[in-house]
């Protein structure tokens, strides 16, 4: 081998040997490690529908969506284009809409993130109704929702308006928490 190859190999060998050396210590900076527990997916669904029971076997709400991906350590979720149905006092389905849903720990909140439909469609026009909000907090505990958002309130009684709401699913009742605006229609 003649001086020139034998120089350019030992310069190869060199810098090989630099550049694992850099590598290694780029790898070891805390900055650039994740735990083995952090952000690990556990499972990822697809196209996917999943029903919460009561141990009696009674719906407590059920979950569909395009994507969920479960994270491991926390138990939490993050839902891409999610579907929730509940069920209101009197038995009806509520499906509830939205562009993201999350929930933090398994059994906890579910916040539904981006614009927010809520549809009750019942038998009795009178029942059914329509509300629209953004950024819902949805308790599956102790079923209810909420937001600080302004909310919209279409039914076959009018139209109701206001910044923020709170209502359980058990009763009968929505409290809208300010600027409230009502618009009555005749009766038919």
């Amino acid at each position: 081998m003649n001086r020139g190859g034998a120089l350019f190999f030992l310069t190869a060998i060199i810098i090989a040997g630099l550049l694992t050396w850099l590598n290694n210590r780029w790898l070891t900076l805390k900055d650039f490690q994740f735990s083995q527990t952090e952000k690990k997916i556990d499972y990822y669904l697809s196209d996917f529908t999943l029903l919460n029971t009561y141990p009696n076997g009674e719906m407590r709400y059920r979950v569909q969506g395009q994507h969920l991906i479960h994270q491991q350590q926390s138990g939490g979720s993050e839902i891409f284009k999610p579907l929730l149905q509940a069920r209101d006092i009197d038995g009806t389905l509520l499906s509830i809409t939205s562009e993201k849903a999350q929930q933090l720990k398994k059994g906890g909140n579910i916040l539904l993130s981006g614009d927010v439909k809520v549809v009750k469609k019942s038998d009795s026009i009178k029942e059914s109704f329509s509300l629209e909000t953004k950024d819902l907090n949805y308790n599956p505990e102790n079923k209810t929702l909420s937001s600080d958002k302004p909310v919209n309130l279409q039914s076959y009684s009018g139209m109701i308006k206001g910044n923020g709401f709170y209502t359980k699913l058990d009763e009968q009742e929505l409290r809208i928490r300010s600027n409230v605006h009502i618009e009555y229609q005749p009766t038919r």
